[in-house]
C-alpha cells in the first residue's frame, strides 16, 4: 500500500539525511530533506520525523536561513515531544538560538508547546540569554554566556554559533549607540560594547558600512567614525 511505502520512504530518507549530514554534503542533504517534507500519506514514527526535522534545521542554520531553521527546529521539538523523547530540550535550545540569530523579536517561549519548559534548568540559561539579547543588555548577555559555559557551550552545535550570536548582539548595540551621532570615537563605542578591542569595533563598523546599513566612514588616524545624520538623530559629537 502507498500508506506503508510512504512510511518506509521516510525511514530511508532519515538514514540518508544522517549520512549526508555526517559527510557535510549539504546539497544532497537538502535534496533528501525536501523530498522527505513532500511525502504525503503514511504515519512515520514521530522520532523518525523529528530526526529529519532536526537535521533539516541544522542545514538551514548552516545556510544562514535562520527563520526557516527556527520553524524546522520547532517542528522537530514537537515531534520529539510527541515521541516522549528528551531530545526535545536540545531542539528547543536550537530553536532559541535560531530565533536570536534571526534577531527576531518573537519570544520562542510564547508558544503553548514550549512554555512548560521555560524554567527547566537546561533551558533557563537560554531563556535568560534571549531576554538579555532582546533588550540589548550586552553585559548581561556575555555574563550569562560565561556563567553557563557548560550548559550552553557544552553543545558543539551551539558553540559553532556563539561567535555569530555575539556579533549579532554587538551589531544591534552598536547601531543603537551610534544612531544619535555624526561623529563618535571608536573608543566610546568600545566602552558601550563591554570594552571589546578597537579592531573588533572596526570590523563591526566595516561590516555595517559594506552592507549599506550604515552610511559613514572610519577615520583610522583619529580613531573616529564619521557618519551622515540619521532621521531623528542629532549631529552631536561623542567622545571625540
Amino acid at each position: 500500500s502507498s500508506f506503508g511505502s510512504s512510511t518506509q520512504s521516510m525511514e530511508i530518507y532519515a538514514l540518508q539525511i544522517q549520512l549526508y549530514s555526517r559527510q557535510k554534503d549539504n546539497k544532497k542533504l537538502r535534496e533528501v530533506f525536501n523530498k522527505a517534507m513532500g511525502v504525503r500519506g503514511g504515519i512515520p514514527h514521530p522520532r523518525t520525523l523529528a530526526l529529519i526535522q532536526e537535521l533539516g534545521g541544522k542545514m538551514h542554520m548552516q545556510a544562514k536561513e535562520y527563520e526557516a531553521a527556527g520553524k524546522t527546529f520547532f517542528q522537530a521539538f514537537k515531534s520529539y515531544d510527541e515521541a516522549g523523547d528528551p531530545s526535545r530540550l536540545r531542539c528547543l535550545k536550537y530553536l532559541v538560538l535560531a530565533s536570536m540569530l534571526h534577531a527576531s523579536s518573537i519570544n520562542p517561549f510564547d508558544s503553548q508547546e514550549a512554555r512548560p519548559y521555560r524554567d527547566d534548568p537546561e533551558i533557563a540559561a537560554m531563556t535568560n540569554l534571549v531576554q538579555a539579547f532582546q533588550s540589548n543588555e550586552i553585559h548581561k548577555f556575555e555574563k550569562i554566556l560565561q556563567q553557563n559555559r557548560v550548559r550552553i557551550m557544552g553543545d558543539e552545535f551551539i558553540r559553532e554559533y556563539v561567535a555569530d550570536l555575539l556579533r549579532t548582539i554587538r551589531t544591534q548595540v552598536l547601531r543603537r549607540v551610534v544612531r544619535p551621532y555624526t561623529r563618535i570615537s571608536l573608543e566610546a563605542i568600545s566602552k558601550e560594547l563591554n570594552n571589546i578591542p578597537i579592531s573588533d569595533v572596526e570590523n563591526l563598523l566595516v561590516g555595517l558600512i559594506l552592507n549599506g546599513t550604515l552610511e559613514g566612514q572610519i577615520d583610522q588616524v583619529s580613531g573616529v567614525l564619521l557618519k551622515k545624520a540619521e532621521r531623528g538623530g542629532g549631529n552631536e559629537t561623542a567622545g571625540s
